[in-house]
């Protein structure tokens, strides 16, 4: 992972982007029960259809704002996933072109072409996994909690004894495949 830094480095601003768009994705899904919430409370039950108005388009707004935000989330993290992926086979036929011959001898030609385009392909689509999603499903757990936390406190408290043995439980079964694989490898 660390070797994929570099190529990486060139598309900061790229990636910062993304982020910040994933973020805005994000805050908006939070946001909504919220705004829900309110508009039952005191549009619904008030028989205010105009507040009930004015705060579902502010719910419109806001959804199209985090509509636009994955649209251009997805194109950053396109960009920066296809890009790194170019550099990467750039980097990997200069230095296939090195190669001595005895050195180019030992490997298939198969394997190369393998390693130059299935290999990044995974590398590439790891990338953009993580710009628009890998990154989001922990911030989305951790703020859902604390979205709990603001509309029910004993609820939220659930929420947060039970998140942690989730996870534990969750690690414990990698653990477990891991070393299942581990056993199947071996024979």
């Amino acid at each position: 992972m660390l070797k994929l830094f570099p190529f990486l480095k060139p598309y900061r601003i790229p990636i910062w982007i993304a982020l910040t768009l994933m973020f805005v994705e994000l805050v908006v899904e939070l946001i909504h029960p919220l705004l829900l919430a309110r508009i039952i409370d005191d549009g619904i039950v008030g028989n205010d259809m105009a507040f009930v108005m004015r705060w579902g388009g502010m719910m419109i707004a806001m959804s199209l704002l985090a509509f636009i935000s994955g649209i251009i989330n997805s194109f950053y993290a396109g960009h920066v996933s296809q890009s790194t992926g170019y550099d990467i086979r750039g980097d990997m036929y200069e230095k296939i072109q090195r190669f001595s011959y005895e050195t180019l001898q030992r490997f298939q030609t198969s394997s190369l072409i393998t390693r130059m385009t299935n290999d990044v392909t995974l590398i590439q689509n790891t990338i953009f996994m993580c710009l628009r999603i890998m990154f989001r499903a922990p911030l989305i757990v951790f703020g859902g909690v604390i979205m709990a936390l603001f509309v029910n406190v004993r609820l939220g408290l659930i929420l947060v004894v039970t998140i942690p043995i989730i996870i534990l439980f969750l690690t414990w079964m990698m653990k477990k495949d891991l070393d299942y694989l581990k056993m199947f490898k071996r024979v």
